[in-house]
Protein backbone atom coordinates (compact mmCIF):
# COMPACT_ATOMS: atom_id res chain seq x y z
CA UNK A 1 0.00 0.00 0.00
CA UNK A 2 2.87 2.38 0.77
CA UNK A 3 4.18 1.95 -2.77
CA UNK A 4 0.74 2.77 -4.20
CA UNK A 5 0.55 5.86 -1.97
CA UNK A 6 3.87 7.06 -3.36
CA UNK A 7 2.60 6.44 -6.87
CA UNK A 8 -0.59 8.40 -6.16
CA UNK A 9 1.33 11.35 -4.72
CA UNK A 10 3.42 11.63 -7.87
CA UNK A 11 0.87 10.66 -10.53
CA UNK A 12 -2.64 11.74 -9.42
CA UNK A 13 -2.72 15.15 -11.10
CA UNK A 14 -5.06 14.19 -13.99
CA UNK A 15 -8.52 12.63 -14.17
CA UNK A 16 -7.24 9.85 -16.43
CA UNK A 17 -4.53 8.87 -13.93
CA UNK A 18 -7.01 9.01 -11.02
CA UNK A 19 -9.39 6.66 -12.84
CA UNK A 20 -6.56 4.15 -13.34
CA UNK A 21 -5.30 4.53 -9.77
CA UNK A 22 -8.82 4.05 -8.43
CA UNK A 23 -8.94 0.66 -10.15
CA UNK A 24 -5.64 -0.28 -8.49
CA UNK A 25 -7.08 0.58 -5.08
CA UNK A 26 -10.11 -1.62 -5.77
CA UNK A 27 -7.80 -4.52 -6.64
CA UNK A 28 -5.86 -4.45 -3.38
CA UNK A 29 -8.71 -3.75 -0.95
CA UNK A 30 -12.48 -4.05 -0.63
CA UNK A 31 -12.43 -2.15 2.65
CA UNK A 32 -14.95 0.66 3.10
CA UNK A 33 -14.39 3.26 5.83
CA UNK A 34 -16.92 5.83 4.66
CA UNK A 35 -19.74 6.02 2.15
CA UNK A 36 -19.80 9.18 0.07
CA UNK A 37 -22.58 10.49 -2.18
CA UNK A 38 -22.03 13.17 -4.84
CA UNK A 39 -24.93 15.12 -6.37
CA UNK A 40 -24.50 18.00 -8.79
CA UNK A 41 -26.34 20.12 -11.32
CA UNK A 42 -23.31 20.17 -13.63
CA UNK A 43 -20.86 17.62 -15.01
CA UNK A 44 -17.83 16.64 -12.93
CA UNK A 45 -16.44 13.62 -14.74
CA UNK A 46 -13.93 11.65 -12.71
CA UNK A 47 -14.62 13.28 -9.34
CA UNK A 48 -15.67 10.05 -7.64
CA UNK A 49 -12.47 8.26 -8.73
CA UNK A 50 -10.33 11.26 -7.84
CA UNK A 51 -11.92 11.43 -4.40
CA UNK A 52 -11.21 7.74 -3.77
CA UNK A 53 -7.58 8.24 -4.78
CA UNK A 54 -6.97 11.36 -2.69
CA UNK A 55 -8.65 9.76 0.34
CA UNK A 56 -6.53 6.63 0.02
CA UNK A 57 -3.42 8.71 0.70
CA UNK A 58 -5.03 9.61 4.03
CA UNK A 59 -5.79 5.93 4.79
CA UNK A 60 -9.49 6.40 4.10
CA UNK A 61 -11.26 3.85 1.89
CA UNK A 62 -14.40 5.11 0.16
CA UNK A 63 -17.46 3.74 -1.50
CA UNK A 64 -18.92 6.45 -3.72
CA UNK A 65 -22.46 6.97 -4.98
CA UNK A 66 -22.68 9.38 -7.89
CA UNK A 67 -26.07 10.77 -8.81
CA UNK A 68 -27.29 10.73 -12.41
CA UNK A 69 -26.44 13.80 -14.48
CA UNK A 70 -29.03 16.56 -14.12
CA UNK A 71 -31.12 14.46 -11.72
CA UNK A 72 -30.06 15.91 -8.38
CA UNK A 73 -33.60 16.88 -7.36
CA UNK A 74 -34.97 13.47 -8.29
CA UNK A 75 -32.11 11.81 -6.40
CA UNK A 76 -32.95 13.79 -3.26
CA UNK A 77 -36.67 13.04 -3.46
CA UNK A 78 -36.17 9.36 -4.38
CA UNK A 79 -35.00 6.38 -2.33
CA UNK A 80 -31.72 5.20 -3.90
CA UNK A 81 -29.64 7.88 -2.17
CA UNK A 82 -30.87 6.96 1.30
CA UNK A 83 -30.69 3.22 0.65
CA UNK A 84 -26.98 3.78 0.01
CA UNK A 85 -26.73 5.09 3.62
CA UNK A 86 -24.10 7.77 3.00
CA UNK A 87 -21.91 9.12 5.79
CA UNK A 88 -21.51 12.37 3.87
CA UNK A 89 -23.24 13.98 0.89
CA UNK A 90 -21.51 16.47 -1.38
CA UNK A 91 -24.16 18.68 -2.95
CA UNK A 92 -22.37 20.65 -5.67
CA UNK A 93 -25.06 23.01 -6.93
CA UNK A 94 -24.34 26.14 -8.91
CA UNK A 95 -26.90 28.97 -8.97
CA UNK A 96 -26.52 29.33 -12.75
CA UNK A 97 -27.95 25.85 -13.05
CA UNK A 98 -30.92 26.83 -10.89
CA UNK A 99 -31.72 29.88 -13.04
CA UNK A 100 -29.63 30.81 -16.08
CA UNK A 101 -31.06 34.35 -16.05
CA UNK A 102 -28.72 35.26 -13.22
CA UNK A 103 -26.00 36.36 -15.58
CA UNK A 104 -28.11 37.89 -18.32
CA UNK A 105 -30.58 40.00 -16.28
CA UNK A 106 -29.55 43.40 -15.01
CA UNK A 107 -32.03 44.63 -12.45
CA UNK A 108 -35.39 42.90 -12.68
CA UNK A 109 -34.60 39.27 -11.88
CA UNK A 110 -36.62 37.69 -9.08
CA UNK A 111 -34.02 35.74 -7.22
CA UNK A 112 -35.69 35.06 -3.86
CA UNK A 113 -36.85 31.71 -5.23
CA UNK A 114 -33.27 30.86 -6.21
CA UNK A 115 -32.01 31.70 -2.73
CA UNK A 116 -34.55 29.49 -1.03
CA UNK A 117 -34.89 26.57 -3.42
CA UNK A 118 -31.66 24.82 -2.51
CA UNK A 119 -32.22 25.15 1.24
CA UNK A 120 -35.59 23.42 0.88
CA UNK A 121 -33.90 20.41 -0.70
CA UNK A 122 -31.15 20.43 1.94
CA UNK A 123 -33.77 20.41 4.69
CA UNK A 124 -35.46 17.45 3.01
CA UNK A 125 -32.15 15.54 3.05
CA UNK A 126 -31.83 16.35 6.75
CA UNK A 127 -35.24 14.80 7.37
CA UNK A 128 -34.10 11.53 5.73
CA UNK A 129 -30.54 11.05 7.01
CA UNK A 130 -28.08 12.21 9.66
CA UNK A 131 -25.21 12.23 7.16
CA UNK A 132 -23.01 15.29 7.00
CA UNK A 133 -24.10 17.51 4.09
CA UNK A 134 -21.56 19.68 2.26
CA UNK A 135 -23.22 22.27 0.05
CA UNK A 136 -21.23 24.30 -2.44
CA UNK A 137 -21.92 27.96 -2.95
CA UNK A 138 -22.10 29.46 -6.45
CA UNK A 139 -19.24 30.60 -8.66
CA UNK A 140 -18.95 33.87 -10.56
CA UNK A 141 -18.32 32.55 -14.01
CA UNK A 142 -17.79 35.66 -16.13
CA UNK A 143 -17.23 39.38 -15.59
CA UNK A 144 -20.62 41.16 -15.28
CA UNK A 145 -22.39 42.49 -18.36
CA UNK A 146 -22.79 45.89 -16.70
CA UNK A 147 -19.05 46.14 -16.05
CA UNK A 148 -18.03 48.64 -13.36
CA UNK A 149 -21.68 49.72 -12.94
CA UNK A 150 -22.68 46.22 -11.77
CA UNK A 151 -22.13 47.16 -8.12
CA UNK A 152 -24.72 49.98 -8.46
CA UNK A 153 -27.52 47.79 -9.77
CA UNK A 154 -30.25 46.56 -7.44
CA UNK A 155 -29.76 43.05 -8.71
CA UNK A 156 -26.36 43.17 -10.36
CA UNK A 157 -24.69 39.91 -11.32
CA UNK A 158 -22.05 39.91 -8.58
CA UNK A 159 -24.62 41.14 -6.06
CA UNK A 160 -27.06 38.32 -6.86
CA UNK A 161 -24.38 35.64 -6.55
CA UNK A 162 -23.04 37.18 -3.32
CA UNK A 163 -26.56 37.39 -1.90
CA UNK A 164 -27.20 33.76 -2.80
CA UNK A 165 -23.92 32.66 -1.20
CA UNK A 166 -24.38 34.75 1.94
CA UNK A 167 -27.91 33.43 2.35
CA UNK A 168 -26.62 29.84 2.30
CA UNK A 169 -23.93 30.69 4.82
CA UNK A 170 -26.34 32.39 7.21
CA UNK A 171 -28.96 29.63 7.07
CA UNK A 172 -26.52 26.91 8.10
CA UNK A 173 -24.01 28.88 10.15
CA UNK A 174 -25.00 27.14 13.39
CA UNK A 175 -26.08 23.83 11.85
CA UNK A 176 -23.84 20.95 12.95
CA UNK A 177 -24.95 18.74 10.06
CA UNK A 178 -24.62 21.13 7.09
CA UNK A 179 -21.37 22.77 5.96
CA UNK A 180 -20.80 25.25 3.14
CA UNK A 181 -17.97 24.59 0.70
CA UNK A 182 -16.80 27.95 -0.63
CA UNK A 183 -16.63 26.84 -4.25
CA UNK A 184 -16.35 30.40 -5.55
CA UNK A 185 -13.39 31.35 -3.36
CA UNK A 186 -11.63 28.04 -3.98
CA UNK A 187 -11.93 28.43 -7.74
CA UNK A 188 -10.62 31.98 -7.43
CA UNK A 189 -7.66 30.72 -5.41
CA UNK A 190 -6.62 27.93 -7.78
CA UNK A 191 -7.22 30.19 -10.76
CA UNK A 192 -10.18 30.34 -13.11
CA UNK A 193 -7.89 30.84 -16.09
CA UNK A 194 -6.28 27.47 -15.34
CA UNK A 195 -9.39 25.47 -14.59
CA UNK A 196 -12.26 27.14 -16.44
CA UNK A 197 -12.86 26.73 -20.16
CA UNK A 198 -15.94 28.13 -21.92
CA UNK A 199 -15.67 25.29 -24.41
CA UNK A 200 -16.27 22.66 -21.72
CA UNK A 201 -19.13 24.68 -20.24
CA UNK A 202 -21.07 25.07 -23.49
CA UNK A 203 -20.35 21.62 -24.89
CA UNK A 204 -20.67 19.44 -21.77
CA UNK A 205 -22.08 21.60 -18.95
CA UNK A 206 -18.76 21.33 -17.13
CA UNK A 207 -18.03 24.11 -14.64
CA UNK A 208 -14.52 22.75 -14.28
CA UNK A 209 -12.04 21.45 -16.76
CA UNK A 210 -10.81 17.85 -16.30
CA UNK A 211 -7.50 19.29 -15.09
CA UNK A 212 -9.26 20.85 -12.10
CA UNK A 213 -11.09 17.76 -10.84
CA UNK A 214 -8.17 16.11 -8.93
CA UNK A 215 -7.49 19.43 -7.25
CA UNK A 216 -11.16 19.71 -6.25
CA UNK A 217 -11.08 16.15 -4.89
CA UNK A 218 -8.02 17.02 -2.84
CA UNK A 219 -9.88 20.02 -1.39
CA UNK A 220 -12.95 17.93 -0.52
CA UNK A 221 -10.85 15.49 1.51
CA UNK A 222 -10.86 18.25 4.13
CA UNK A 223 -14.36 17.02 5.00
CA UNK A 224 -13.48 13.33 4.91
CA UNK A 225 -10.49 13.51 7.27
CA UNK A 226 -12.50 14.52 10.38
CA UNK A 227 -15.39 12.30 9.28
CA UNK A 228 -13.06 9.28 9.37
CA UNK A 229 -11.38 10.38 12.61
CA UNK A 230 -8.05 11.03 10.87
CA UNK A 231 -7.48 14.52 12.27
CA UNK A 232 -3.95 15.07 13.57
CA UNK A 233 -3.45 15.98 17.22
CA UNK A 234 0.18 17.00 17.44
CA UNK A 235 2.82 18.82 15.37
CA UNK A 236 6.41 17.76 16.04
CA UNK A 237 8.74 20.62 15.13
CA UNK A 238 12.35 21.01 14.24
CA UNK A 239 13.89 24.36 15.27
CA UNK A 240 16.84 25.57 13.17
CA UNK A 241 15.71 26.84 9.77
CA UNK A 242 12.19 25.73 10.65
CA UNK A 243 10.98 27.94 13.51
CA UNK A 244 13.67 30.48 12.81
CA UNK A 245 16.27 31.15 10.12
CA UNK A 246 19.81 30.03 10.84
CA UNK A 247 21.37 27.70 13.42
CA UNK A 248 21.20 28.84 17.04
CA UNK A 249 24.34 26.91 18.03
CA UNK A 250 26.38 28.70 15.36
CA UNK A 251 24.66 32.05 14.79
CA UNK A 252 23.77 32.83 18.39
CA UNK A 253 20.68 34.59 19.74
CA UNK A 254 21.23 37.80 17.77
CA UNK A 255 22.19 35.96 14.58
CA UNK A 256 19.08 33.88 13.93
CA UNK A 257 16.46 35.32 11.57
CA UNK A 258 13.12 35.99 13.26
CA UNK A 259 11.30 39.29 12.96
CA UNK A 260 7.79 40.73 12.32
CA UNK A 261 9.26 42.83 9.51
CA UNK A 262 12.17 42.56 7.13
CA UNK A 263 14.50 39.57 7.10
CA UNK A 264 13.07 36.63 8.99
CA UNK A 265 9.43 37.65 8.95
CA UNK A 266 8.45 34.43 7.14
CA UNK A 267 9.51 32.52 10.29
CA UNK A 268 7.66 34.98 12.52
CA UNK A 269 4.42 34.44 10.60
CA UNK A 270 5.03 30.69 10.47
CA UNK A 271 5.13 30.73 14.26
CA UNK A 272 1.97 32.87 14.32
CA UNK A 273 0.21 30.20 12.27
CA UNK A 274 1.46 27.46 14.61
CA UNK A 275 0.22 29.46 17.59
CA UNK A 276 -3.23 29.75 15.99
CA UNK A 277 -3.32 25.98 15.52
CA UNK A 278 -2.22 25.51 19.12
CA UNK A 279 -5.08 27.72 20.30
CA UNK A 280 -7.44 25.48 18.30
CA UNK A 281 -6.29 22.46 20.30
CA UNK A 282 -3.36 21.19 18.19
CA UNK A 283 -0.47 20.16 20.44
CA UNK A 284 3.08 21.34 19.70
CA UNK A 285 6.23 19.36 20.48
CA UNK A 286 9.92 19.95 19.73
CA UNK A 287 12.31 17.43 18.19
CA UNK A 288 15.65 19.10 17.67
CA UNK A 289 19.33 18.17 17.59
CA UNK A 290 20.62 21.05 19.65
CA UNK A 291 21.98 22.15 22.99
CA UNK A 292 19.04 22.61 25.32
CA UNK A 293 20.54 25.73 26.95
CA UNK A 294 20.79 27.49 23.55
CA UNK A 295 17.17 26.68 22.74
CA UNK A 296 15.95 27.78 26.16
CA UNK A 297 17.68 31.15 25.64
CA UNK A 298 15.71 31.72 22.41
CA UNK A 299 12.37 31.00 24.07
CA UNK A 300 13.19 33.19 27.06
CA UNK A 301 15.10 36.10 25.55
CA UNK A 302 14.44 36.55 21.83
CA UNK A 303 12.33 39.72 21.43
CA UNK A 304 10.29 38.33 18.52
CA UNK A 305 9.66 34.76 19.61
CA UNK A 306 5.95 34.01 19.15
CA UNK A 307 5.76 30.52 20.59
CA UNK A 308 6.53 30.32 24.30
CA UNK A 309 7.58 27.40 26.45
CA UNK A 310 3.99 27.00 27.70
CA UNK A 311 2.88 26.34 24.10
CA UNK A 312 5.14 23.27 23.96
CA UNK A 313 3.82 20.13 25.66
CA UNK A 314 6.91 17.98 25.03
CA UNK A 315 10.53 18.75 24.14
CA UNK A 316 13.19 16.35 22.94
CA UNK A 317 16.28 18.49 22.49
CA UNK A 318 19.23 16.13 22.23
CA UNK A 319 21.47 14.35 19.74
CA UNK A 320 19.37 11.22 19.48
CA UNK A 321 17.80 9.72 16.40
CA UNK A 322 14.75 11.85 15.51
CA UNK A 323 12.59 8.77 14.98
CA UNK A 324 13.36 7.65 18.54
CA UNK A 325 12.46 11.11 19.81
CA UNK A 326 9.10 11.04 18.06
CA UNK A 327 8.33 7.65 19.57
CA UNK A 328 9.23 9.03 23.00
CA UNK A 329 6.95 12.05 22.45
CA UNK A 330 4.05 9.80 21.43
CA UNK A 331 4.55 7.66 24.53
CA UNK A 332 4.81 10.70 26.80
CA UNK A 333 1.61 12.25 25.42
CA UNK A 334 -0.14 8.87 25.13
CA UNK A 335 -1.16 9.46 21.54
CA UNK A 336 -0.74 7.34 18.42
CA UNK A 337 1.99 7.92 15.86
CA UNK A 338 -0.76 8.24 13.26
CA UNK A 339 -2.01 11.39 15.01
CA UNK A 340 1.29 13.26 14.51
CA UNK A 341 2.68 15.59 11.86
CA UNK A 342 6.45 16.06 11.58
CA UNK A 343 7.87 19.36 10.26
CA UNK A 344 11.57 19.69 9.50
CA UNK A 345 13.47 21.66 6.86
CA UNK A 346 16.06 18.88 6.52
CA UNK A 347 15.18 16.44 3.72
CA UNK A 348 17.24 13.62 5.24
CA UNK A 349 15.35 13.88 8.54
CA UNK A 350 12.04 13.83 6.71
CA UNK A 351 13.07 10.75 4.75
CA UNK A 352 14.21 9.06 7.97
CA UNK A 353 10.75 9.49 9.52
CA UNK A 354 8.99 8.38 6.34
CA UNK A 355 11.05 5.17 6.30
CA UNK A 356 11.16 4.35 10.02
CA UNK A 357 7.76 5.69 11.14
CA UNK A 358 5.40 5.53 8.14
CA UNK A 359 2.40 6.16 10.42
CA UNK A 360 3.63 9.72 11.02
CA UNK A 361 2.62 12.37 8.48
CA UNK A 362 5.56 14.37 7.15
CA UNK A 363 5.14 17.88 5.80
CA UNK A 364 7.46 18.38 2.84
CA UNK A 365 8.67 21.92 3.43
CA UNK A 366 9.88 23.72 0.29
CA UNK A 367 13.46 24.94 0.12
CA UNK A 368 12.10 28.50 -0.05
CA UNK A 369 11.17 29.41 3.54
CA UNK A 370 8.81 32.16 2.33
CA UNK A 371 6.47 29.34 1.26
CA UNK A 372 6.33 27.68 4.71
CA UNK A 373 3.09 29.42 5.72
CA UNK A 374 1.27 28.53 2.53
CA UNK A 375 2.49 24.92 2.69
CA UNK A 376 1.11 24.44 6.19
CA UNK A 377 -2.14 26.21 5.31
CA UNK A 378 -2.62 23.77 2.43
CA UNK A 379 -2.27 20.78 4.77
CA UNK A 380 -5.67 19.15 5.36
CA UNK A 381 -4.91 17.09 8.47
CA UNK A 382 -6.28 19.60 10.99
CA UNK A 383 -9.73 19.89 9.44
CA UNK A 384 -12.58 19.63 11.92
CA UNK A 385 -16.37 19.86 12.04
CA UNK A 386 -16.42 21.38 15.50
CA UNK A 387 -14.45 23.27 18.12
CA UNK A 388 -15.31 22.52 21.74
CA UNK A 389 -14.24 23.96 25.07
CA UNK A 390 -12.01 20.90 25.55
CA UNK A 391 -10.25 21.68 22.25
CA UNK A 392 -9.65 25.23 23.44
CA UNK A 393 -8.12 24.03 26.72
CA UNK A 394 -6.25 20.99 25.38
CA UNK A 395 -2.77 22.49 25.57
CA UNK A 396 -3.24 23.48 29.22
CA UNK A 397 -4.59 20.01 30.00
CA UNK A 398 -1.50 18.33 28.56
CA UNK A 399 0.80 20.68 30.46
CA UNK A 400 -1.06 19.67 33.60
CA UNK A 401 -0.44 16.02 32.67
CA UNK A 402 3.25 16.84 32.34
CA UNK A 403 3.27 18.25 35.88
CA UNK A 404 1.37 15.19 37.13
CA UNK A 405 3.97 12.84 35.67
CA UNK A 406 6.80 14.84 37.22
CA UNK A 407 4.92 14.71 40.52
CA UNK A 408 4.23 10.97 40.13
CA UNK A 409 7.96 10.19 39.88
CA UNK A 410 8.37 11.27 43.52
CA UNK A 411 6.16 8.40 44.79
CA UNK A 412 7.24 4.83 45.44
CA UNK A 413 3.84 3.21 44.84
CA UNK A 414 0.77 4.01 42.72
CA UNK A 415 -1.67 3.89 45.66
CA UNK A 416 0.13 6.71 47.48
CA UNK A 417 0.27 8.75 44.31
CA UNK A 418 -3.46 8.36 43.60
CA UNK A 419 -4.36 9.32 47.17
CA UNK A 420 -2.27 12.48 46.92
CA UNK A 421 -3.93 13.61 43.66
CA UNK A 422 -7.22 14.55 45.37
CA UNK A 423 -9.19 13.08 42.44
CA UNK A 424 -12.71 14.38 41.95
CA UNK A 425 -15.23 13.08 39.46
CA UNK A 426 -18.47 14.81 38.58
CA UNK A 427 -21.02 12.65 36.78
CA UNK A 428 -23.57 14.57 34.76
CA UNK A 429 -26.63 13.52 32.84
CA UNK A 430 -26.06 14.59 29.23
CA UNK A 431 -27.91 17.78 28.28
CA UNK A 432 -27.87 20.10 25.25
CA UNK A 433 -24.71 21.81 26.48
CA UNK A 434 -22.78 18.53 26.67
CA UNK A 435 -24.00 16.99 23.39
CA UNK A 436 -21.20 18.42 21.13
CA UNK A 437 -18.44 17.16 23.42
CA UNK A 438 -20.06 13.75 23.92
CA UNK A 439 -20.48 13.28 20.15
CA UNK A 440 -16.84 14.29 19.71
CA UNK A 441 -15.74 11.69 22.27
CA UNK A 442 -17.56 8.91 20.41
CA UNK A 443 -15.79 9.91 17.20
CA UNK A 444 -12.29 10.20 18.62
CA UNK A 445 -11.93 7.76 21.52
CA UNK A 446 -10.31 4.48 20.51
CA UNK A 447 -8.30 2.83 23.32
CA UNK A 448 -10.91 2.72 26.08
CA UNK A 449 -14.01 2.33 23.91
CA UNK A 450 -15.90 -0.91 24.46
CA UNK A 451 -17.99 -0.83 21.28
CA UNK A 452 -16.40 1.93 19.15
CA UNK A 453 -19.84 3.07 18.02
CA UNK A 454 -19.58 6.54 16.46
CA UNK A 455 -22.39 9.02 16.93
CA UNK A 456 -23.23 12.51 15.68
CA UNK A 457 -24.94 15.22 17.70
CA UNK A 458 -28.36 14.38 16.28
CA UNK A 459 -27.90 10.76 17.35
CA UNK A 460 -27.22 11.84 20.93
CA UNK A 461 -30.28 14.11 20.88
CA UNK A 462 -32.46 11.22 19.69
CA UNK A 463 -31.12 8.91 22.41
CA UNK A 464 -32.10 11.49 25.03
CA UNK A 465 -35.57 11.99 23.51
CA UNK A 466 -36.14 8.20 23.52
CA UNK A 467 -35.83 8.02 27.30
CA UNK A 468 -32.41 6.36 27.48
CA UNK A 469 -29.84 7.19 30.16
CA UNK A 470 -26.73 9.10 29.14
CA UNK A 471 -23.96 10.18 31.50
CA UNK A 472 -20.86 12.27 30.96
CA UNK A 473 -17.80 12.21 33.18
CA UNK A 474 -15.92 15.34 34.32
CA UNK A 475 -12.60 14.66 36.07
CA UNK A 476 -10.32 17.00 38.01
CA UNK A 477 -7.47 16.80 40.53
CA UNK A 478 -5.06 19.06 42.41
CA UNK A 479 -3.35 20.04 39.13
CA UNK A 480 -6.46 21.08 37.22
CA UNK A 481 -9.50 19.96 35.25
CA UNK A 482 -9.32 17.15 32.67
CA UNK A 483 -12.72 18.27 31.29
CA UNK A 484 -15.41 15.94 29.95
CA UNK A 485 -13.48 12.72 29.45
CA UNK A 486 -16.02 9.90 29.65
CA UNK A 487 -19.42 8.84 28.33
CA UNK A 488 -21.83 6.00 28.96
CA UNK A 489 -25.10 5.27 27.15
CA UNK A 490 -27.56 2.81 28.65
CA UNK A 491 -30.58 1.91 26.53
CA UNK A 492 -33.83 1.12 28.34
CA UNK A 493 -35.01 -2.20 26.89
CA UNK A 494 -38.27 -3.98 27.85
CA UNK A 495 -36.55 -6.60 30.03
CA UNK A 496 -33.06 -5.20 30.62
CA UNK A 497 -30.58 -2.35 30.33
CA UNK A 498 -28.17 -2.36 27.33
CA UNK A 499 -24.79 -0.66 27.71
CA UNK A 500 -24.57 0.66 24.15
CA UNK A 501 -21.43 2.74 24.69
CA UNK A 502 -18.85 2.97 27.45
CA UNK A 503 -15.75 5.04 26.78
CA UNK A 504 -13.10 7.21 28.44
CA UNK A 505 -10.33 9.40 27.18
CA UNK A 506 -6.93 7.78 27.58
CA UNK A 507 -5.85 10.85 29.59
CA UNK A 508 -7.67 9.65 32.71
CA UNK A 509 -6.89 5.94 32.49
CA UNK A 510 -4.87 4.22 35.18
CA UNK A 511 -6.37 6.21 38.03
CA UNK A 512 -9.33 3.90 38.87
CA UNK A 513 -11.64 6.53 37.39
CA UNK A 514 -13.05 4.12 34.81
CA UNK A 515 -14.06 1.67 37.54
CA UNK A 516 -15.72 4.34 39.64
CA UNK A 517 -17.59 5.79 36.69
CA UNK A 518 -19.02 2.47 35.51
CA UNK A 519 -19.71 1.38 39.08
CA UNK A 520 -21.74 4.54 39.57
CA UNK A 521 -23.64 3.88 36.32
CA UNK A 522 -24.56 0.34 37.43
CA UNK A 523 -25.72 1.65 40.80
CA UNK A 524 -27.88 4.31 39.14
CA UNK A 525 -29.45 1.78 36.78
CA UNK A 526 -30.24 -0.48 39.73
CA UNK A 527 -31.74 2.46 41.60
CA UNK A 528 -33.92 3.50 38.64
CA UNK A 529 -35.19 0.00 38.03
CA UNK A 530 -33.52 -3.25 38.95
CA UNK A 531 -33.04 -5.28 35.80
CA UNK A 532 -30.78 -7.69 34.04
CA UNK A 533 -28.06 -5.86 32.17
CA UNK A 534 -26.30 -6.56 28.87
CA UNK A 535 -22.99 -5.00 27.93
CA UNK A 536 -21.06 -5.32 24.68
CA UNK A 537 -17.47 -5.45 23.56
CA UNK A 538 -16.42 -5.06 19.93
CA UNK A 539 -12.73 -5.82 19.27
CA UNK A 540 -10.85 -3.14 17.31
CA UNK A 541 -7.14 -2.70 16.51
CA UNK A 542 -6.79 -0.29 19.45
CA UNK A 543 -9.06 -1.45 22.30
CA UNK A 544 -7.65 -4.87 23.20
CA UNK A 545 -6.70 -3.60 26.66
CA UNK A 546 -10.39 -3.38 27.69
CA UNK A 547 -11.61 -6.73 26.38
CA UNK A 548 -12.09 -8.07 29.94
CA UNK A 549 -13.25 -4.82 31.54
CA UNK A 550 -16.67 -6.20 32.48
CA UNK A 551 -15.08 -9.05 34.47
CA UNK A 552 -14.21 -6.49 37.15
CA UNK A 553 -17.95 -6.09 37.78
CA UNK A 554 -18.76 -9.83 37.75
CA UNK A 555 -20.26 -9.90 34.28
CA UNK A 556 -20.06 -13.20 32.40
CA UNK A 557 -19.76 -13.68 28.66
CA UNK A 558 -22.83 -15.33 27.10
CA UNK A 559 -22.29 -15.23 23.36
CA UNK A 560 -21.97 -13.08 20.29
CA UNK A 561 -24.16 -10.48 18.58
CA UNK A 562 -22.67 -10.00 15.13
CA UNK A 563 -19.00 -9.22 15.85
CA UNK A 564 -19.63 -8.10 19.45
CA UNK A 565 -19.21 -10.13 22.65
CA UNK A 566 -22.29 -10.11 24.92
CA UNK A 567 -21.71 -9.79 28.67
CA UNK A 568 -24.47 -10.17 31.25
CA UNK A 569 -25.22 -9.85 34.94
CA UNK A 570 -28.18 -9.28 37.24
CA UNK A 571 -28.30 -5.95 39.04
CA UNK A 572 -30.30 -7.24 42.03
CA UNK A 573 -27.19 -8.14 44.01
CA UNK A 574 -24.92 -5.35 42.72
CA UNK A 575 -23.15 -3.27 45.40
CA UNK A 576 -21.15 -0.19 44.45
CA UNK A 577 -17.69 -0.09 46.05
CA UNK A 578 -16.47 3.48 46.09
CA UNK A 579 -12.74 4.14 46.40
CA UNK A 580 -11.98 6.31 49.39
CA UNK A 581 -9.44 8.44 47.54
CA UNK A 582 -11.89 9.51 44.79
CA UNK A 583 -14.58 12.09 45.52
CA UNK A 584 -17.75 11.44 43.48
CA UNK A 585 -20.44 14.03 42.87
CA UNK A 586 -23.56 13.93 40.75
CA UNK A 587 -25.20 16.82 38.92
Amino acid sequence: MDRLKEKIISESDTVASCILLSKEIDKISKKVDKRVAILSNFTIKGLSESLKVKSFVNDIFLQVYEGEYGQWKQEILGNKLYEFKPDIIFLLIDAHGLDNNIFYSNNDIKHEEIKNELSQFVDYIKSKTDAKIVVSNSVKIWPPIAGIFDSKLKNGYYGIVDDYNNNLLNIYKNDGQVFIFNFNEWLGYVGKKNFWYDKYYFMADMKLSPEAVPSLADELTSYLIPLAGKKKKCIVLDLDNTLWGGVIGEDGLSGIKLSPAGEGQQFYYFQKLLLSLNERGILLAINSRNNEADVKEVFLKHPHIVLKENNIVSSKINWNNKAENIQAIAKELNIGLDSMLFIDDDLSNRELIKQMLPEVDVLDLPTDSTKYVQTLLNYKGFSTFEFTEEDKNRNEMYLQDKHRNEYKSKFIDMESFLKSLCLRILIKEVDDFLIPRVAQLTQKTNQFNLTARRYHEDDIKNFIKSGNKLWALDVSDKFGDYGITGFCLAKDMPDRWDIDSMLLSCRVLGKKVEEQFFGFVLNELKRIKSKKIHAYYKPTPKNDQVKDFYKIFDFYKTGLSGNEDIWERDLNDYVFNQHGFIEINKS
